[in-house]
């Protein structure tokens, strides 16, 4: 309605026609009292029986939505129950696989990715030992390897120098084309 119609109802009218329109039309008395202005009071309760016929619809929405609110807090209450969290579940297990010792403990972490500092810190020390095995044997096998070399290496410097002396006696007690042919033998044997 137009507010330029002034009326002001006493506490005791308003009360009264609030009380009125709350059982006509199912409408909580705080409500109306907090939302409708003295006119709008009066003229709803010159409507009290048009109230009255919407006051079983009223109910009953009430009534559905109080179906709907109980069923949403019952999913709620599920939701936040601890014994249906995923956190409280995971952290149970955890809880029960830290408290196994040794391979236990390390296979059931291992289930899920995850691995216990103790065990991290054992296997980074072990490939670290490891790892300095390794490599000590691989410097060892290195070692052995340029001393087979070396010996190679000396062992054919001295035949060189050997066959440099059998081609100087040769060449001096029978001739450079005597010792051609002994080279040519060789050369041919050497390709069989």
């Amino acid at each position: 309605m137009s507010d330029a119609i002034e009326v002001k109802l006493s506490k005791k009218e308003r009360k009264n026609i609030v009380v009125k329109i709350s059982n006509a039309s199912g409408i909580a008395q705080y409500a109306i009292d907090a939302k409708m202005s003295d006119i709008d009071l009066i003229e709803a309760a010159k409507y009290l029986q048009i109230l009255s016929l919407t006051k079983s619809a009223t109910n009953y929405n009430r009534f559905c939505q109080a179906q709907k609110t109980q069923e949403a807090n019952n999913k709620l209450k599920q939701f936040v129950a601890l014994n249906n969290s995923e956190i409280y579940k995971l952290g149970k297990w955890l809880i029960t696989s830290l408290s196994k010792s040794g391979k236990d403990r390390q296979d059931a972490l291992l289930e899920h990715n995850i691995v216990h500092k103790d065990d991290y810190n054992e296997a980074v020390i072990e490939m670290g030992s490891t790892i300095k095995e390794i490599d000590a044997a691989q410097k060892e096998q290195t070692k052995q390897a340029a001393d087979k070399i070396q010996t190679l290496e000396d062992i054919n410097d001295d035949l060189r120098y050997k066959l440099e002396r059998v081609k100087t006696a040769i060449i001096k007690k029978y001739g450079t084309s005597e010792w051609q042919n002994i080279n040519e033998i060789n050369k041919i044997n050497i390709k069989r």
